[in-house]
């Protein structure tokens, strides 16, 4: 049977619920599914490796496409977790692996990750092909820790060396997620279908209050104290939170403590993308504050249905900023670099229209199904000689 066969080696985990497997807070499992549906892109079946463990209780997620094979590694509680348990972690996976990349014709590493330097070792000595995925730099978000100097002394130096781990394991071929996407020579992992693109031809009166919005996994690193010096900043504003993750439980104390906790709107993960798209559509402005980020999906989700964006210029997000796609927060900016860069956009209608309309343009060109297609046929040209159909 014609056709390559790709495993995907990620660190994303992934618990198992009745009899199904469900993410506990990536959507990368939906980009896979539209590699396989790539017109005419010759992918047979992916393979997705993941930390795999049990669920304790009913997943908020939805279940990987079943067309999705996931194999499972083993589980570990972060990066601390998995370098406590090295030895044993590394041979289980080793013994995981092996087989899972003999049996590929090409195999896709998401780095950084903790099993890349497993994962490149064991496709060199089988001869399988392989290529580098770069989401992101753990040695940044290390950086943007907020936790003492010795840790993060610490954090920047593991962070360092998985970055390091990932460029090595990649070989040659390397795809960096969002770098060139203006030009049109960069990849995203997009999840915008063309039926979710709405129509920015008119102008939206901001509301009173003013709405903001943010999503993602509430985590260190995230520049989630941001979002509350916005509201300390902007008496008139109110914040949706869309997502959930360890470092919830402290940013509502902090809030409480900052007297700004009424303005939340906590939605928590919402896994269904309609009610989703719909909760950023209801918003003025996406704020993504976060200093480490290779190409945030949701940003690309907001310009889908017609929300301006104001976030930190990292990663990929720099080429949107030169472009005028984004607002970027700029750090010379004195006292509340953040809330300044709301403000501007807040004060300029025409200039936010305007910004409405190229983002529109932009995230048209760069749906899920576009976004899988360009990847395929960079694969094909790096790796003519697999049994592409």
């Amino acid at each position: 049977m014609s056709g390559v066969r790709i495993l995907v080696v990620d660190d994303n985990p992934h618990v198992r619920w009745d009899g199904r497997v469900h993410p506990v807070n990536a959507t990368f499992h939906r980009f896979l599914a539209a590699v396989l549906d790539a017109p005419g892109g010759g992918v047979r079946e992916i393979h997705h490796a993941v930390p795999l463990r049990d669920a304790e209780s009913p997943p908020p997620t939805l279940p990987v496409d079943p067309r999705i094979l996931v194999a499972g590694t083993a589980p570990f509680d972060g990066i601390a977790g998995y370098l406590r348990h090295l030895r044993s972690v590394t041979e289980t996976n080793r013994r995981a692996l092996t087989p899972l990349i003999e049996g590929a014709d090409l195999v896709w590493l998401k780095v950084p990750a903790s099993n890349a330097a497993l994962a490149g070792r064991i496709s060199r000595r089988t001869g399988t092909a392989r290529f580098g995925w770069v989401a992101g730099s753990a040695w940044r978000v290390a950086r943007a820790l907020p936790r003492n100097l010795l840790f993060r002394i610490g954090a920047v130096g593991v962070g360092s060396a998985y970055d390091l781990a990932g460029r090595w394991a990649s070989g040659p071929r390397r795809i960096v997620v969002g770098r060139g996407i203006v030009d049109g020579g960069g990849i995203v992992a997009s999840l915008v279908d063309p039926a979710e693109l709405r129509d920015v031809g008119e102008a939206i009166a901001i509301h009173s209050p003013v709405r903001l919005a943010w999503a993602g996994r509430l985590a260190g690193g995230k520049g989630l104290a941001t979002l509350l010096e916005i509201l300390v900043a902007l008496p008139d504003a109110e914040l949706i939170v869309l997502g959930d993750g360890p470092a919830r439980p402290k940013m509502e104390a902090e809030a409480r403590r900052r007297g700004v906790a009424r303005r939340i709107d906590w939605r928590g993960y919402v896994a269904e993308r309609a009610p989703y798209l719909d909760a950023l559509a209801s918003a003025d402005i996406l704020v993504h504050p976060s200093p480490a980020e290779g190409f945030p999906k949701v940003v690309l989700d907001a310009m889908a249905v017609g929300l301006p964006v104001v976030a930190v210029p990292s990663g990929g997000l720099g080429e949107l900023a030169k472009a005028r796609l984004i607002g970027p927060v700029r750090r010379r900016t004195p006292a509340h670099p953040a809330s300044s860069a709301v403000m501007s956009l807040l004060l300029d209608p025409d200039g936010r229209q305007a910004m409405r309309e190229r983002a529109a343009a932009f995230a048209a060109a760069h749906t899920a199904p576009a976004e899988a297609t360009r990847l395929v046929e960079r694969l094909r040209s790096w790796f003519p000689d697999l049994p592409w159909d």
